[in-house]
């Protein structure tokens, strides 16, 4: 079996993922999966302020995307990092955007991806009940099925192994369990034991530890000390092997549970004595004071009150320095966040400001055509649309005779005037100089010759004493149908012939062509 990867070779592989992102050789969505990867590695080696960097750049690459499971595997690993800092608030916050993101689109395998790292949160936090509860509802569901979509053999693995360690945890910390929960829990047992027995076919090699960790704590909810034994020995070879403190620390820790089931003093002090030396070399201060917990367990157990005081009284000293220090880490962490909130703020500020006509504050061409876009894609599906392009008659001469002040003030007017005789899903925007598009979504192209009717003879019943009593503004309006087979090019030079035929016409007119 390929040894688990050491932590020196998670650095490495962090490394390699930030050389490919800063080559930028992919497009975005490939750029946000390299962010993502980074995230995860940068969380294995304990860096939080980098996981929370990448996550967030996973994210901003994700929205300009505009794909929803790309948007919530960003919600996710954000929710992991803030779980990694006690940020619960901002972890449960992530988790439910992410759920509602791939509800919404229907996605079946996020919606199983988010729930398997839901769980895998709520165990770290001691929620075991929550968890294996939280797992049962995928179980139960017709999202189950997402589980067996794409490659199937991690996330189906995690499943079952994340269902194994909080169903034992529940029933080890006196949670009373469902049946269905017991008969789960003899489904996925046989699962994990048939992919033991066949390790060396595993894609992650980590994934033994991980799969020898359940095991071992169902053969203590089952009373098998025996096994469980022989399980957490071999799940500490295996640590050692990948050369990871944290994964030694926390296989010694489990390893010392067994024992203190066994009433086993002496080697559990033994253990909480190694796990509180690990934990220290991976600076992870947190287990360490659980594993001191332990060793005063252990020694008071053996009648050695006085030292297990000592232990004691040094792991209460640790949790108050594990305050102060995750309250910086936390610090740090939402920093970065307030950092990229701000970013993000100014950049959706900009892009809205490119995407609408300054004078006027209507959407410019530019956002017209990504509507337009979005109408052709549902005109192929059979869902027709109508658009008009219209040209106010003749203002030429409101520039020459009046002033270009004046101008702008038509043009500002005519838009408040259009946009209030329409349905607030329309769109009017400006094309250019005195010449604007309006979009009506669903609408048959009778129905919208009516509406440009409508809309012609509110322009010319409008009074514009403020410039000059005279001053009369009309419009020529060309109307197209947006159908299936006919391209936006195709249509808007249809509408652009209807308009010519309005201004032949003698213009303040309105044409229709139907081909």
């Amino acid at each position: 079996m390929t040894a688990p990867p050491s932590i020196p070779a998670l650095q490495g592989t962090l490394r390699a993922l930030q050389e490919q992102i800063s080559a930028a050789a992919g497009g975005p969505e490939a750029l946000a999966l390299l962010h993502r990867d980074a995230a995860y590695a940068a969380m294995e080696i304990g860096d939080t302020a980098a996981a929370m960097t990448h996550a967030l750049s996973c994210l901003d690459l994700a929205r300009a995307v505009n794909e929803p499971s790309l948007k919530a595997k960003a919600h996710v690993i954000l929710a992991l990092v803030q779980a990694e800092v006690y940020d619960n608030i901002g972890a449960a916050h992530h988790f439910t955007l992410a759920d509602a993101l791939v509800r919404a689109a229907g996605d079946d395998r996020g919606v199983a991806l988010v729930a398997v790292n839901g769980a895998h949160y709520e165990m770290e936090r001691g929620q075991s009940l929550a968890a294996v509860l939280r797992l049962q509802a995928l179980l139960d569901s017709p999202q189950v099925r997402g589980v067996l979509i794409g490659p199937t053999e991690n996330l189906l693995q995690a499943l079952h192994i994340n269902y194994l360690i909080s169903a034992a945890g529940a029933h080890l910390a006196g949670e009373v369990l469902l049946g269905a929960v017991l008969r789960q829990v003899r489904v996925s047992r046989a699962l994990l034991e048939h992919w033991l027995a066949h390790r060396d076919e595993l894609g992650q090699p980590l994934r033994v530890i991980e799969i020898l960790e359940a095991l071992t704590l169902v053969a203590l909810m089952d009373g098998q000390a025996g096994h469980a034994a022989s399980l957490a020995d071999e799940r500490v070879s295996l640590a050692v092997q990948a050369d990871g403190p944290l994964l030694v620390g926390r296989a010694l820790l489990d390893r010392a549970r067994v024992h203190e089931a066994a009433g086993a003093w002496s080697a559990m002090e033994a253990d909480a004595r190694q796990a509180v030396l690990a934990f220290t070399a991976a600076g992870h201060e947190l287990f360490a004071t659980r594993a001191r917990e332990q060793l005063a367990e252990a020694l008071s157990q053996q009648g050695q009150a006085l030292a297990a005081f000592h232990v004691q009284r040094e792991a209460t000293r640790q949790v108050y320095a594990l305050y102060h220090g995750f309250y910086q880490q936390r610090a740090l962490v939402g920093q970065i966040e307030q950092q990229a909130r701000d970013a993000e703020v100014r950049a959706a500020a900009f892009a809205e400001a490119a995407l609408r006509d300054p004078l006027t504050g209507a959407p410019n061409r530019a956002h017209a055509m990504q509507i337009l876009a979005e109408l052709h894609v549902q005109a192929q599906q059979g869902r027709s649309s109508a658009v008009a392009l219209m040209d106010l008659d003749h203002f030429k001469r409101v520039n020459d005779t009046y002033g270009h002040a004046a101008g702008d003030a038509v043009l500002t007017r005519v838009v408040q005037v259009l946009r209030a005789a329409l349905r607030d899903v329309d769109c009017v925007a400006r094309f250019g100089g005195e010449e604007f598009v309006i979009i009506l979504p669903g609408v048959s192209i009778r129905d919208a010759e009516q509406v440009c009717l409508r809309l012609g003879q509110a322009l010319s019943a409008l009074t514009w004493p403020e410039i000059h009593p005279d001053l009369r503004v009309t419009g020529s309006f060309g109307v197209a149908s947006l159908r299936e087979g006919v391209s936006l090019t195709a249509l808007l030079h249809e509408a652009d012939a209807a308009l010519y035929e309005a201004k032949a016409a003698g213009r303040h007119a309105v044409r229709v062509l139907v081909r």
